[in-house]
């Protein structure tokens, strides 16, 4: 009878065992996948530490997935495998127990010193294909313990689990690697295609700018000089410049890559901003109309792809009217219960916006209109033939989609359906509306390696009203800050500086003063080309070239603003 009962309970456990397992499995895939292994592994085994990590091989190290310890999970950080069990089981390829001492015997292992961990077990995890291993899952125990043949049959079970997971997750990865890449050289293809007018655009701007200076050289170097005939040469050169500095970062904005997580557009503001700039690249036999909804219009899209769509789409009607014609861009709000039935199985119930490019070219043949979304098909006998896949996937990508209407002979409209965003942007362009502010006489540092941007820097923060002290490198930056720190309201620091970058320069002015205050110029079209720098450190930025009003804005937003702690930062 008593051996009944033993066996009883035993089949007991292994159904236990089987449906943790079966829940384990059930699991979304990714990190809640990790997180419900090592918690299931830690509860079955009666262990109080269960690290899961994926090995990076190149740098010897051990990137945290999901550490299980005394109930709570981690998910960040990166363990030196050197002189540890996990050492072991990664070069020799298979699984290392330690039944007492563990902490002894691998001094230099952190966690298990910490735990003072008596035992050990670790079970590497190896790519089905390659038979390469790519993670490790280990359970720590803190008494001397032998575990059983089930237990170790347990964790490797559970293991080859996580192991396929690992595949998918790193197979996943590498294809939106390949996606971004893909997007980003079509994305340089199409804008290889607008050189020739972006080349003529800025000759044209240049002649300008020679033109009316050596202009005005002239007239002062004259006797019979006239001040009056000086001013409008002088507003010729600053308009001039403000468009050739509006070109340079719609390129920059359109070229850089698309790391950036910003997942709010502005529309209107985009729209206006790029249909300018394509003014002045696409041929002037055709003519750019715009038709805008009165309302402002906020879509949830990264600003990048929603420029990268109009490229497109505004590239394809250019090489439709050869001879000229009329390029318009309208935007429209619409209730999903507006849409034709074929779509409904795409459309959830909330507001979108209909953004609709329409030229009137040479129309799109039947034959030809079912297949202008399959990749490399092209019709131009040029180019890759990813250009309007390219659109589609981004346009799917936020939950939307595009419709395609054309008539030979009559032209061509695409039809693109964002989803609203719940809450419209702050208004644009507010401040060109408010008065200059001007400063108060407060002492500021401007760092600026660049001789001619230090003058001029120092010139237009004089004129605003504050007295300025100047440092022309990051070594010199910290030796001027340090005898006038008391002095020293804001500091202007360029990011980019030569021996001692501005990141550096930062770290050493807060260990100086924690409460200073920075603001950080950059030539880059974005901050986010910028990645190593601490922009979270900062009390804002500012990209170059700046005119005196955007200037006179940040300085002041940054020296009006309530200062927080610096443990908040």
């Amino acid at each position: 009878m008593g051996k009944m009962f033993e066996c009883m309970s035993e089949h007991a456990g292994a159904v236990k065992i089987l449906e943790r397992i079966h829940g384990i499995l059930s699991c979304d895939p990714g990190q809640a996948f990790f997180d419900g292994a090592v918690t299931t592994v830690a509860e079955l085994l009666g262990v109080p530490c269960v690290l899961l990590g994926r090995y990076e091989g190149d740098a010897r190290t051990l990137q945290v997935l999901s550490w299980y310890r005394g109930g709570l999970i981690e998910h960040n950080g990166t363990l030196s495998i050197q002189g540890t069990p996990i050492e072991r089981i990664l070069d020799e390829g298979r699984p290392y127990a330690c039944d007492r001492n563990a902490w002894r015997l691998f001094p230099q292992d952190e966690a298990l010193r910490t735990w003072r961990a008596e035992c050990y077990l670790g079970v590497p995890l190896k790519d089905r294909v390659s038979g390469e291993v790519v993670g490790i899952v280990a359970v720590y125990a803190a008494e001397p313990r032998e575990f059983t043949q089930t237990e170790r049959a347990l964790l490797e079970l559970v293991g080859s689990c996580l192991a396929k997971e690992l595949e998918r997750s790193r197979r996943e990865a590498i294809i939106q690697q390949l996606h971004r890449k893909l997007r980003h050289a079509q994305k340089m293809e199409a804008l290889g295609a607008l050189t020739a007018g972006i080349a003529h655009d800025f000759n044209n701007l240049l002649t300008g700018i020679l033109g009316f200076t050596e202009l005005m050289l002239m007239q002062l170097e004259s006797e019979h000089g006239d001040r009056d005939e000086i001013v409008p040469h002088l507003h010729q050169v600053l308009t001039l410049s403000q468009r050739a500095r509006d070109l340079v970062r719609q390129l920059l904005l359109l070229g850089r890559p698309e790391e950036s997580a910003e997942r709010m557009c502005a529309l209107h503001a985009l729209v206006k901003d790029f249909a300018a700039f394509l003014r002045r690249l696409i041929p002037e036999s055709i003519q750019i109309e715009l038709d805008l909804a009165p309302e402002a219009i906020t879509v949830e899209a990264n600003p990048t792809h929603v420029q990268q769509v109009l490229l497109n789409l505004v590239l394809n009607a250019r090489d439709a009217m050869p001879q000229g014609g009329r390029l318009c861009i309208r935007t429209e709000r619409v209730r999903p219960e507006a849409f034709r039935i074929p779509i409904r199985t795409r459309v959830q119930h909330r507001p979108y916006v209909r953004l609709s490019v329409s030229d009137t070219g040479t129309g799109i043949a039947p034959g030809v209109l079912s297949r202008i979304f399959d990749p490399f098909f092209t019709t131009k006998g040029t180019g890759t033939g990813l250009g309007l896949s390219i659109v589609r996937e981004i346009v799917h990508s936020y939950g939307g989609w595009i419709e395609v209407e054309s008539e030979p002979g009559y032209g061509t409209s695409f039809h693109i359906f964002w989803p609203l965003a719940e809450e419209p942007t702050a208004r644009v362009g507010a401040e060109a509306e408010e008065p200059m502010p001007a400063g108060g006489g407060e002492t500021l540092l401007l760092v600026e390696d660049d001789p001619t941007i230090l003058k001029l820097g120092q010139s237009l923060l004089e004129r605003l009203g504050y007295r300025v002290v100047i440092a022309r490198d990051g070594r010199e930056a910290i030796e001027v800050y340090a005898r006038h720190r008391e002095e020293v309201r804001l500091v202007l620091l360029d990011v980019v500086l030569p021996e001692i970058s501005g990141a550096h320069v930062l770290e050493e002015l807060r260990r100086i003063n924690p409460q200073v205050r920075i603001l950080a110029m950059t030539g880059y079209g974005s901050k986010d080309q910028l990645k190593d720098f601490p922009w979270e450190a900062t009390d804002g930025w500012l990209l170059k070239p700046y005119d005196l009003r955007s200037l006179a804005h940040a300085l002041r937003r940054c020296l009006d603003k309530e200062k927080e702690p610096p443990h908040c930062r």
